[in-house]
């Protein structure tokens, strides 16, 4: 049998506790010269620059594949190719760091392949190390 209990205070999420996405984008603005990449639509980044933004009081550097409905279908590997090549040519980041999000998640985006057809296509970025994080919002947090 099932219990009911009410409680006086209301329901509060922590997205700093509940995001993989959001804790690996702030685990990499720790390194120098880092560019975190969040592959999802410009929602998810935008969340996440706002939390970060409101928690450290300052603009955080993080920038977003844009995935949009029809890419979403379709495949994201265009959009990650060319945020990158925007990256390198506008911020010069000396490390990329490409999460995931649940959306990408949930669609099965191989990040390995994506990363290792883009260097081919563009052997002038073998010089840049491309770290590729999986970090799906619905695995693993402390709610399940």
């Amino acid at each position: 049998m099932a219990i009911l209990s009410v409680t006086s205070t209301s329901v509060a999420v922590n997205p700093l506790k509940q995001s993989q996405t959001l804790g690996a984008a702030l685990a990499f603005l720790g390194l120098k010269g880092m560019m975190p990449l969040l592959h999802g639509s410009q929602g998810c980044t935008a969340l996440a620059k706002v939390v970060l933004a409101r928690h450290f009081r300052c603009s955080i550097p993080l920038s977003t594949t844009a995935m949009t409905e029809v890419a979403t279908v379709l495949g994201g590997e265009e959009n990650v190719q060319e945020a990158i090549l925007t990256l390198v040519q506008k911020c010069k980041p000396e490390i990329i760091g490409l999460c995931t999000t649940g959306l990408m998640e949930t669609r099965g985006d191989d990040m390995g392949r994506f990363v290792k057809d883009i260097r081919h296509r563009h052997p002038e970025l073998d010089y840049l190390p491309i770290v590729v994080v999986s970090t799906p919002d619905f695995k693993g947090n402390t709610r399940e």
